[in-house]
């Protein structure tokens, strides 16, 4: 967001796209600390895998973990920014609202 439309919010408003963002991020932390202890896990059952051929299968499934992890965690990011832009769309139509009826009541 332009520093002049972060300037122009409200503390409320400011606020709320806080709340959100940590929100968000609480989400995120939890779920990276999933990610670590599963992908801890996974690193274990390599290091116990009796042949090549066991390693690079387990391999391929870490690989598409982290795949799958990486495109959720894309998805989340891109919910956060959608989130965020709703927030701001409200935000200004909330404010055009303010100022149509500040005119009116001027005129």
């Amino acid at each position: 967001m332009a520093d002049k439309e972060l300037r122009k919010m409200s503390r409320t408003e400011l606020i709320e796209i806080i709340y959100a963002l940590q929100q968000n991020e609480r989400a995120l932390r939890a779920e990276n600390e999933d990610l670590h202890r599963r992908l801890e896990d996974k690193t274990i059952r390599i290091e116990n895998a009796g042949s090549i051929a066991e390693a690079a299968l387990s391999l391929n499934r870490i690989f598409e973990d982290a795949q799958a992890a990486a495109q959720q965690y894309l998805a989340s990011v891109q919910a956060a920014n959608g989130t965020a832009e709703e927030i701001l769309a409200q935000a200004r139509r909330r404010a055009d609202e303010l100022l149509a009826a500040a005119q009116s009541g001027a005129e």
